[in-house]
């Protein structure tokens, strides 16, 4: 990096030295410099005439379209007549002529003092806003001008549509903003329209769209009539829409009867739901709702599964014309109370479980037909007495029940444990013969004793 520096310094330098000498040089002759500005833009214009002369000529070209005519200033009610378009006679370069075309000027003619019915010969006035083109004269410089009394009338805007929908889609109604328009111009012209017309091409279409459409107004044979109109285009909205149209319907049904005792409708469902239906987009929007008849539960005790045929429109048709209704019978939960008597387990020795009426107040929860089926063997209390000494005592009773059925409540037991006092022997009546008590009589021995 040093290297370059050393080497490309005493350049800088010179160059320095250079322009310092330039713009002292520049303000020292301004007087120079000016006259060379001057002389080198005369050399440039000198140049241009040489290489690029200005020439006259009339244009646009035979082969390009002639300047129309703008008539203005004409009285409020009157119209008119077409006017024939002109060309124009320029100078301008040579090159640039080929190159002008009739949006590059304007011609006007005023026809502030023509009379109703008259036709004159007024001059055209031409202008340019290209500042390299000079306007020498119109050709040619005056058109006939005829101006008549105007008429109007309203007529209501009709809707032509070209083109077909794709397969399997219709056209609604279209509509048109404005829906009528004003048209003016000479009587018989104005007489002569049958229609204003907006055309517009559905071809294709799949969905509702709008046109921004030309409004051209026509004979009864179709030939377009040059008049005025309020409005010279209007908006036009084209409903499109399917004409074949699928939905999903739900299908609904629900149980009749009662099931049995003991138990209750919990669930009401139908399988599939909701199906697929498809048809004439009219009969598919009307649908809401499948109904399906009911499925009958007299005296059930477990789900009902029945088979429903759907009721299609004609030319409706469905994913499935099958289906299934489904019915969720369950026994309904219910709570009963029972008085068990409890058995008493582990009694200590010595002690015994004094006399008296004991039982436990057991309250169950469960389904009501399996509650109303239980039985006293069914559910089993016990007591245990282990580790107690005599006296009155209170105990929390173990309760087993049946599968499905919940111990709820359970009552507390008082129980009396007083000392188990065996009973006396009783005493042996004395023989007949008045021996002992035991004893043989004499003339009984036994065979053996013999």
């Amino acid at each position: 990096m040093h290297e370059l520096w050393v080497r490309l310094r005493p350049l800088l330098l010179t160059a320095r030295t250079l322009a310092r000498a330039g713009v002292l040089a520049v303000a020292r002759n301004w007087i120079l410099a000016i006259f060379s500005l001057i002389a080198a833009f005369a050399i440039w214009f000198l140049v241009q005439d040489v290489e690029n002369p200005r020439i006259e000529a009339t244009v646009p070209g035979e082969d390009q379209a002639p300047i129309p005519v703008e008539v203005v200033n004409v009285p409020s009610g009157f119209i008119v007549a077409e006017v024939t378009p002109i060309r124009v006679f320029v100078e301008a370069r040579a090159e640039d002529l080929d190159d002008l075309r009739a949006a590059d000027f304007s011609a006007i003619v005023d026809a502030s003092d023509v009379r109703a019915g008259e036709a004159r010969s007024l001059p055209v006035t031409v202008t340019t806003e290209r500042r390299d083109v000079s306007v020498i004269r119109p050709e040619p410089s005056t058109v006939e001008v005829a101006v008549a009394a105007t008429v109007s009338k309203e007529l209501p805007v009709t809707v032509v549509i070209t083109g077909e929908l794709p397969t399997g889609f219709r056209q609604g109604l279209e509509e048109v903003d404005p829906p009528f328009v004003t048209i003016t111009g000479r009587e018989a012209l104005v007489e002569s329209v049958h229609q204003v017309q907006a055309t517009v091409s559905i071809a294709g279409l799949q969905n509702t769209q709008t046109f921004d459409a030309e409004l051209v107004p026509r004979t009864s044979d179709g030939s377009r009539v040059t008049v005025n109109l309020n409005r010279n285009r209007a908006r036009v909205t084209v409903p499109v829409e399917e004409a074949v149209l699928t939905r999903q319907i739900a299908v609904l049904g629900g149980a009749t009867g009662r099931p049995a005792r003991g138990y209750t409708v919990t669930d009401v469902s139908v399988s599939p739901s909701p199906v697929e239906v498809t048809g004439p987009r009219e009969i598919v929007e009307s649908l809401t709702v499948f109904v399906i008849e009911d499925a009958d539960v007299s005296g059930a005790i477990a789900q009902v599964i029945e088979r429903r045929e759907l009721e299609l429109p004609r030319g409706v048709s469905a994913s499935v014309e099958t289906v299934f209704i489904t019915v969720s019978v369950t026994p309904q939960q219910g709570w009963r109370a029972l008085r068990v008597v409890p058995a008493f387990v582990d009694l200590p020795e010595g002690l015994a479980v004094a006399e008296g009426v004991y039982f436990v107040e057991v309250g169950l929860a469960g389904p009501e037909p399996d509650l109303a089926g239980l039985s006293l063997g069914d559910v089993r209390v016990t007591v245990s007495l282990a580790g107690e000494d005599t006296g009155l005592n209170r105990y929390e009773p173990e309760v087993t029940a049946p599968e499905g059925i919940e111990v709820v409540s359970v009552s507390a037991l008082w129980v009396e444990l007083v000392p188990d006092t065996p009973p006396e022997p009783e005493e042996e009546p004395p023989d007949a013969d008045g021996g002992e008590p035991g004893e043989q009589p004499e003339g009984d021995q036994s065979e053996d004793e013999q």
